[in-house]
């Protein structure tokens, strides 16, 4: 990358920091993968201000962790991907206050730098359940096994794709350009003048009730379903993470509401994890079928892969109808 390239996206953590001037100025450079920061949001803060606040949060999440995901890191590919999330999430919690079409081109972004990381991190998952896994034969799932060298392969792969994207002039155009949006943001007047708590209670109340309505049939959920109520739940943590300083703790009723949906989507993850890996096992068959006795090996590989971990599915999806029980008695703190 150049010299100028580089300083564009350093402009750019700056202008997204300068938003919150004092708390959030960039002095330097990450030095290791940067984690979501809590957001501080004043009670009295308007919905466009707490806006800017939330996605500043988010950008910098994203800006500070490029120099990590080109040096390979996956804890930093990891951490962009969550500043990704939570600002999409931000941009669908906000909605109302947005003109219609006023975000569109920044979500088309958004979503393309997910699918760029998306493989990596899929890979890397995979990896490190074969490298767990003790179910299964060692003589097959070994550090030099056949299985385990074509998943490292495929990772090294994904993982030189991720940094191409990261390392572009479209990444950088990202950073900057959101930055300079949220900026402007904040000088216009309307519907975003209004209080950020009602805002969030409207918000976290409707999406408590879908969340919990999922939940209810969750027996009945295919994997591509499950997917998508593993998304609402996440949507519903952040806007809790988001918004809690705007309400008074009380008898750590925000702590029990977020334990329940952290814990919550811990195994919903976990749930799309094996789904993903059945995947990535189908297309890997697939592709080798046609191989000679070496791909049949690594075919057995996998499916002994996959028997070891469908009773810790079946333990899962137990484990879900108990934390719907919890998510439903825990306090609704903004009320």
């Amino acid at each position: 990358m150049t010299e100028h390239s580089s300083l564009s996206v350093a402009v750019g953590a700056s202008i997204v920091a300068s938003t919150e001037p004092g708390e959030l100025l960039v002095h330097s450079a990450a030095a290791g993968p940067v984690h979501a920061e809590p957001i501080g949001l004043h009670r009295k803060a308007s919905a466009a201000q707490a806006l800017i606040v939330i996605a500043t949060s988010c950008l910098r999440q994203i800006a500070l962790n490029r120099d990590g995901v080109r040096g390979g890191s996956s804890e930093a590919l990891h951490q962009m991907r969550v500043g990704l999330r939570r600002l999409r999430a931000a941009l669908s919690i906000f909605k109302s206050i947005l003109r219609p079409g006023e975000v569109d081109d920044l979500k088309r972004e958004l979503v393309w730098l997910t699918e760029q990381l998306t493989a990596a991190r899929e890979y890397d998952v995979l990896v490190e359940s074969n490298r767990n896994n003790d179910g299964a034969p060692r003589s097959l799932l070994g550090d030099e096994a056949e299985l385990t060298r074509e998943l490292k392969r495929r990772r090294h792969e994904a993982f030189a794709f991720a940094r191409l994207a990261v390392a572009s002039e479209r990444f950088e155009r990202l950073i900057v350009s959101s930055a300079i949006a949220l900026i402007s943001r904040g000088n216009e007047g309307g519907v975003g003048e209004r209080p950020a708590s009602h805002l969030a209670r409207r918000v976290l109340q409707r999406r408590t009730r879908c969340v919990l309505l999922g939940l209810s049939e969750f027996g009945r959920l295919n994997p591509r379903e499950r997917h998508e109520l593993r998304i609402r739940v996440k949507k519903l943590r952040y806007g809790t993470e988001y918004f809690a300083t705007l309400f008074p703790p009380l008898h750590g009723a925000q702590k029990r509401f977020g334990r329940a949906l952290e814990d919550l989507q811990e195994v919903l993850g976990r749930l799309n994890d094996l789904a993903v890996e059945r995947r990535i096992f189908e297309t890997i068959i697939d592709e080798c079928r046609l191989e000679a006795r070496a791909s049949r090996r690594m075919s057995f590989a996998m499916g002994a892969f996959a028997r070891s971990e469908m009773a810790e599915e079946e333990q899962l999806v137990a484990r879900v109808e108990k934390l719907r029980a919890r998510l439903v008695h825990a306090p609704r703190f903004w009320r």
